[in-house]
């Protein structure tokens, strides 16, 4: 199972209000997560892995495994795209 990390060599985050305010060292854009976003960032700064992640998406907001993953993976897409994470 592949795990991820973030990319702290060019990232900066603070978790503002529930939300996280991340900053690409690289370029200077800033980018913010909702809720479950910020969930997902701080599971994956903890080095856990999408399986864990998944399931923890599915228990607390009650959603369906498949639903979680789908969400997860679009967004791991995004972040990796963006350089903000890391493949282990």
């Amino acid at each position: 199972m592949k795990k991820y990390s973030v990319n702290s060599d060019r990232v900066v985050w603070r978790n503002i209000d529930g939300e996280a305010v991340i900053l690409n060292l690289d370029n200077g854009f800033y980018y913010t997560l909702n809720e479950i976003g910020t969930l997902i960032w701080q599971m994956l700064n903890m080095h856990k892995d999408a399986a864990q992640i998944t399931q923890r998406i599915s228990q607390d907001y009650n959603i369906s495994e498949q639903r979680a993953k789908k969400d997860l993976d679009s967004l791991i897409s995004d972040l990796k795209k963006e350089k903000l994470l890391l493949v282990k």
